[in-house]
């Protein structure tokens, strides 16, 4: 039997992972000893990856992923040298969502070879850092904390902030780049919020504590109970609610119980229910004097 063998090599490649897939199959000719006839058989197809010579592989990581306004975040930006070549120093340049966040002063730090320090910024627009050299295969990881700005647009509903990498060869550079995404967090539980319509009060002048509850929420909340702890000596004369752009209703003395020691109980559930609408607040509003 008579063999002629050959074999053919293919290319893909694999642009996002900067790598080329290198695959190879070998085929055969061959015939039986004494006749001319030939046939030909196939070998199985064999893959290798061929990695980029210049390769900067970033991972960056926040926590956590949901956020309102003034929350502060942190980051985790992994950075390994998959290059052929020794790293004289490592650049990191993070935009910042945009300007929607600011670093935390003091809060840069590197991790490398099981040993952890401090590292600052060498400029914070966009955000700078310039870090220690790399050796091949090697991995270093850098933590910062930002803030979500407190004027942040209601219409930013997620932050996402780009990192690029840059890598300093003794023949130039190579790059790489990563990013995250923060999503805004949507707030449905009730707050309130106490005031007083007069900051300076006389003996006997009537003012108000108004109680404002708020609901961010789709659904329509209902006031189970309130209580309140009025000052000694103050003296109520009246309790009215307002649910959003209503009329204001007063309470009668089946809605609430007012103690020896000035403890106010509205009780709903005894008497007329108060509601909260969906996007909207109620005031409930106590007026009294000293």
């Amino acid at each position: 039997m008579c063999l002629k063998v050959h074999a053919v090599p293919q290319y893909y490649k694999e642009e996002k992972l900067n790598m080329a897939t290198i695959t190879n199959q070998a085929t055969c000719e061959y015939h039986i000893l004494g006749e001319s006839e030939t046939t030909t058989a196939e070998s199985n197809v064999n893959e290798i990856t061929l990695q980029a010579a210049g390769r900067l592989d970033l991972v960056k990581i926040a926590a956590p992923t949901q956020f309102v306004a003034g929350d502060i975040i942190n980051y985790s930006v992994k950075i390994t040298n998959n290059s052929t070549t020794y790293l004289s120093g490592v650049r990191i340049i993070d935009n910042l969502g945009g300007g929607n966040l600011a670093y935390v002063v003091g809060s840069g730090r590197v991790t490398a070879n099981g040993s952890s320090y401090a590292v600052n910024p060498v400029a914070t627009n966009p955000l700078t850092f310039t870090l220690q050299q790399l050796n091949i295969g090697q991995t270093i990881t850098l933590v910062y904390k930002c803030q979500v700005i407190f004027n942040l647009p209601s219409t930013v509903t997620s932050i996402t902030n780009q990192v690029q990498g840059i890598g300093y060869t003794s023949t130039g550079t190579i790059t790489g780049n990563a990013s995250s995404t923060i999503t805004r967090r949507i707030n449905t539980s009730l707050t309130m919020t106490k005031t007083a319509s007069l900051t300076n009060v006389q003996p006997g002048q009537n003012f108000d504590y108004r109680l404002t509850f708020t609901n961010p929420s789709d659904d329509i909340y209902q006031l189970a109970g309130v209580a309140d702890q009025l000052p000694n000596g103050f003296v109520l004369n009246s309790i009215t609610s307002k649910e959003g752009s209503s009329s204001p209703v007063t309470l009668t003395s089946s809605d609430y119980t007012l103690s020896s020691g000035n403890l106010l109980a509205i009780v709903t559930a005894a008497g007329s229910p108060i509601y909260v609408p969906s996007h909207g607040s109620t005031l409930i509003t106590i007026n009294g004097h000293f």
